[in-house]
């Protein structure tokens, strides 16, 4: 559990379940503001996913669902996605995730099953052709992504590659062990990104 401050009067309490769950969202899309507040966005397909964020986090967001639309210039399509925001304590989390305004993988961050799961559902896929599991670490750092598969290894038994575009891939051989440690986590709506039985796949 963690206690946040805003002012000096104001304090917001994280439970270990929200805590797990929002590292898992930051490890992912979610943006942490210069203010202090968190931003969680899907597309309109994944509302089912978000409506689930929102229930879990919604002691620590304002009690609001936002609407965006986006127009590709390029094509002329408009994109419509939905978001949340969490209230503005969270600046302490910044200066964690943070490093000159770009994303890091900070070191000894407390990832669980948890929270690795909802990383994988945020940015991970299924190339069912290649038959692979890739997390998409493209917006982290050379850098980044080399203390990302230190951490697979390390902390998970877990070896991974990553390769020219930058998407980090589980490795056949630890392939199964990644899937059996978020599976339980895995919301219906996102079981698409996971083999199933995990070994007639791999």
């Amino acid at each position: 559990m963690q206690i946040l401050h805003a002012k000096k009067n104001l304090e917001l309490v994280v439970a270990q379940r929200p805590e797990e769950i929002l590292i898992g969202c930051i490890l992912g899309d979610a943006y942490i503001t210069k203010k202090g507040q968190i931003r969680i966005e899907h597309s309109q397909k994944q509302k089912e996913y978000l409506l689930w964020k929102y229930n879990e986090l919604k002691s620590l967001a304002y009690q609001k669902i936002y609407e965006a639309a986006r127009k590709d210039k390029r094509s002329g399509k408009v994109y419509k996605s939905l978001y949340i925001i969490l209230r503005q304590y969270f600046r302490p989390w910044r200066n964690i995730w943070y490093r000159d305004n770009k994303k890091i993988f900070p070191q000894d961050i407390p990832i669980t099953n948890l929270s690795l799961a909802v990383w994988y559902m945020d940015d991970g896929y299924r190339d069912r052709r290649r038959k692979a599991t890739f997390l998409s670490t493209d917006g982290f750092s050379e850098i980044e992504r080399e203390r990302i598969q230190q951490f697979f290894q390390d902390q998970l038994g877990i070896e991974t590659t990553v390769n020219i575009k930058g998407k980090l891939r589980i490795r056949k051989r630890s392939e199964e062990k990644f899937i059996e440690s978020i599976k339980p986590y895995i919301l219906s709506c996102m079981r698409y990104k996971i083999p199933n039985p995990v070994t007639t796949d791999s």
